[in-house]
């Protein structure tokens, strides 16, 4: 995936960048206690780090994966009928999975959003459900996107039996709330947002929004994503900051669950996808999202002896038992009425649809 990096226009210099953390996936496999501390603290602080996963077989395998669904997006984008598409278009809030188109959904300052993605439910290209109708694209790419996700679930399930570590949990106890094998909301988005026309007013790609999930894996080549900065700031533009991806490196993110399992130690914290910087802003861009969601029977209540929101409502520090299903009902409805500011906006976007 590395050499793509070389085909685009370089990430400028002078845009305000957050700081992350690089950890090491290799020293993280190696069980290496500071990388391990390096990781905490970074869920900790906000909830964003990168991960550069080359040199381990299992890294350099996802990174092959990312590089065949980047093409894949890039294909279905650019070789696809849009109208052939819309034939296997999103309908929520029934169905967040499928094609969506461009400017079907708003930015914060009310404009059309110019994005458009793919969504492939987990559970349908694993054959934890019948199988869902998609374009010949994808059906002849089932093998390959099966194996993105067994792939980067993998992954994911080795930060969080870091993350068991230091919450005081036993071994395995995030894992069992994130099965592969059982029923959930977990996904594959190829995303794709194209520059836009010369002299044309700025259009974000993806507004302001937390995870609902558990974790996310994002691969990007171009910039345009950024993190609220801190967590707990005013989501206005002077707040946010830009990252800049990395060549070999995945940027994980952890989503609203960890949240309530945690009692508020770690963060989820906000991010949109605006124009890309610099020059950059001039070609296509791509990305890649697997945000892993708990399996649907999952309980949401508190896990953790060491949390730190004490003040926080029942359904937000986890003292009330709920399934994750219902949890993210409860989220979408309370947002729909005003009464949590900063969780999830694009699932209340597509309910409103």
């Amino acid at each position: 995936m590395g050499s793509n990096f070389n085909n685009v226009p370089p990430f400028p210099s002078d845009v305000p960048t957050i700081d992350l953390r690089c950890l090491s996936y290799n020293k993280l496999l190696a069980e290496d206690v500071a990388e391990s501390e390096q990781l905490f603290k970074s869920c900790k602080e906000n909830g964003f780090f990168l991960l550069n996963l080359q040199g381990s077989n299992e890294g350099d395998e996802m990174l092959e994966l990312a590089k065949f669904a980047f093409q894949l997006s890039e294909d279905l984008s650019m070789k696809s009928d849009k109208e052939e598409l819309e034939k296997y278009a999103w309908k929520p809030p029934g169905s967040i999975f499928g094609y969506k188109g461009l400017g079907k959904t708003k930015t914060e300052d009310g404009k059309p959003d110019n994005a458009e993605f793919y969504a492939m439910a987990q559970d349908d290209m694993i054959g934890n459900v019948a199988p869902s109708a998609h374009p010949p694209i994808i059906e002849q790419a089932r093998p390959k996107i099966k194996e993105y996700c067994t792939r980067a679930h993998s992954i994911l399930m080795h930060l969080m039996s870091h993350l068991d570590k230091h919450l005081g949990l036993e071994a395995g106890t995030l894992a069992s709330l994130n099965p592969i094998d059982q029923p959930s909301g977990t996904s594959l988005r190829m995303l794709h947002a194209p520059p836009l026309p010369a002299g044309s007013a700025a259009r974000g790609s993806v507004f302001g929004h937390t995870d609902f999930g558990s974790m996310t894996l994002l691969f990007n080549i171009v910039g345009g994503l950024q993190v609220l900065v801190p967590p707990d700031a005013e989501p206005i533009d002077a707040n946010y900051r830009y990252v800049k991806p990395q060549p070999g490196c995945a940027i994980i993110n952890l989503g609203d669950a960890m949240i309530p399992w945690s009692g508020g130690l770690l963060k989820s914290n906000m991010h949109r996808v605006v124009v890309p910087p610099g020059e950059q802003k001039t070609i296509d861009r791509y990305s890649l999202a697997y945000p892993m969601r708990p399996a649907a029977n999952a309980s949401m209540r508190r896990l953790a002896k060491v949390g730190a929101n004490e003040g926080a409502e029942t359904e937000m520090n986890g003292e009330k038992d709920i399934c994750a299903k219902d949890w993210e009902k409860l989220r979408v409805a309370r947002l729909v009425g005003g009464n949590l500011k900063r969780v999830a906006v694009m699932e209340v976007k597509e309910v409103e649809a």
